[in-house]
C-alpha cells in the first residue's frame, strides 16, 4: 500500500505566531496577486499579456485544488478563499475584455441579466450554505472553463466572436440556476434535520417523567410489603 505524502507547509514570516500557510493556499493567494499586474496590462492594451496571465491563473486554480486533495490539506477556509479568488478573477476578466474589446458592450443587456443572476446565485449560496459555489458542481466547472476559454482566445487573438460570448454566458446562467437550487435544497434538508432533532429531544423529555413515575409506582408495592412484613411490638408480645 502506498504511503501518502506528508503535508507540506510553509511557515509564515508574519511575527512569531507560528502560523502555517499551506502550499495550496499560497497558490490561491498567488492567483489573487496576479490581478493588479493584469489590470495594468489590460489598461495598456496588451491583450497577449492578459491571456498569459489568465493561463497562469487557471494553472494555479487547478494545482491548488489538486494539491489540497492529494496532500490532505482541504479546509473550509481554503475552499472559501479559492471561491473568492475565482470570483475576483471572473469579474476582472470580464472587465479586461470590455477594455480590450469595447464591442462586447453591444451585448450589454445580456451581460447585465447574466451578472444579476450570477450575483443572486452567489448570494443565495453564501447565505444558505456558507459558500459561493459547491466545488463539486459540474456546471460551475463547465461555465468557468467556457468563460476562461473565451477570455483567453479573445485576448490572445484580438478577435471578438459574439457567438462564443453568448455560449459562455448561457453556461453561466445554467450554473447559477443550479447553484441556487443546490443551496435551497441544502437549506431545506438542514431545516428538516433540525426539526427532527428538536422533536426527538422533546419526546425524550416527555418520556423521562413517566419513566420515573413508573419506577416509583413499581417500587411502592414492595415498600408496602416490606413494611407489612416488619413485626410490630404487639405481634411479638411486647
Amino acid at each position: 500500500m502506498r504511503t501518502p505524502l506528508p503535508p507540506k507547509r510553509w511557515q509564515s514570516d508574519a511575527g512569531n505566531s507560528g502560523a502555517l500557510i499551506s502550499v495550496p493556499t499560497c497558490l490561491t493567494l498567488g492567483r489573487v496577486l496576479l490581478l493588479p499586474p493584469l489590470w495594468l496590462a489590460a489598461l495598456s492594451g496588451n491583450g497577449r499579456l492578459v491571456a498569459l496571465g489568465l493561463v497562469l491563473a487557471g494553472l494555479t486554480d487547478f494545482l491548488d485544488g489538486y494539491l489540497a486533495r492529494r496532500l490532505g490539506l482541504s479546509t473550509a477556509a481554503g475552499a472559501r478563499l479559492d471561491a473568492l479568488a475565482d470570483t475576483l478573477l471572473l469579474i476582472s476578466a470580464a472587465a479586461w475584455l470590455t477594455i480590450l474589446h469595447p464591442a462586447v458592450l453591444r451585448e450589454g443587456p445580456l451581460l447585465v441579466v447574466v451578472a444579476g443572476i450570477y450575483v443572486i446565485g452567489s448570494a443565495v449560496s453564501l447565505a444558505a450554505a456558507g459558500r459561493l459555489v459547491d466545488p463539486r458542481q459540474l456546471s460551475s466547472k463547465v461555465a468557468g472553463g467556457t468563460l476562461y476559454g473565451f477570455a483567453v482566445f479573445t485576448s490572445a487573438s484580438g478577435v471578438y466572436e459574439p457567438v462564443l460570448l453568448r455560449l459562455a454566458t448561457f453556461a453561466l446562467i445554467i450554473s447559477s440556476a443550479e447553484t441556487i437550487f443546490r443551496a435551497l435544497r441544502a437549506r431545506s434538508r438542514a431545516d428538516v434535520t433540525k426539526i427532527q432533532a428538536s422533536g426527538s429531544k422533546s419526546r425524550q423529555r416527555s418520556q423521562s417523567p413517566h419513566a420515573e413515575n413508573d419506577v416509583g409506582r413499581r417500587a411502592s408495592p414492595s415498600d408496602r410489603t416490606a413494611s407489612s412484613a416488619t413485626p410490630m411490638p404487639s405481634d411479638t408480645g411486647l
